[in-house]
């Protein structure tokens, strides 16, 4: 399995490797939505920075946006930072963050290139 999950005292921790694909992300969301501990977690992170390929399309992209949408319909404060380094996944999330823009979706996300900085972020 190319994800690790790691609950933390306030959220989620998410680290994939290798070539992710959507069965994965879908596989790593629901396991993430459906836990109890989701209704009190303030964030996640998740951390894409050893992910050599995201094997999906622009479409599958907008609809994991859909998917998410769905969600933050019940749990409307929450703070989501992606981490990515390869160009063609950061072109990919770039993609999905715009789509949870036109959605509406009421999440704070963020994108960046370090876990550090992403720390920093959730923690302001």
């Amino acid at each position: 399995m190319p994800y690790f999950c790691t609950w933390e005292a306030k959220g989620v921790y998410l680290r994939f490797s290798g070539v992710v694909t959507l069965a994965e992300v879908t596989e790593s969301d629901d396991a993430m939505y459906e836990d109890p501990r989701f209704a009190d977690i303030d964030y996640f992170i998740w951390d894409a920075s050893k992910v050599t390929s995201l094997s999906l399309s622009d479409t599958q992209v907008d609809i994991t946006a859909v998917r998410d949408m769905r969600v933050s319909l019940k749990k409307d404060r929450l703070k989501c930072a992606f981490i990515a380094t390869e160009q063609r996944l950061i072109k990919q999330l770039e993609q999905y963050l715009e789509k949870t823009k036109a959605l509406k979706i009421c999440w704070q996300m963020a994108l960046f290139q370090d876990i550090d900085r992403a720390r920093q972020w959730l923690s302001e």
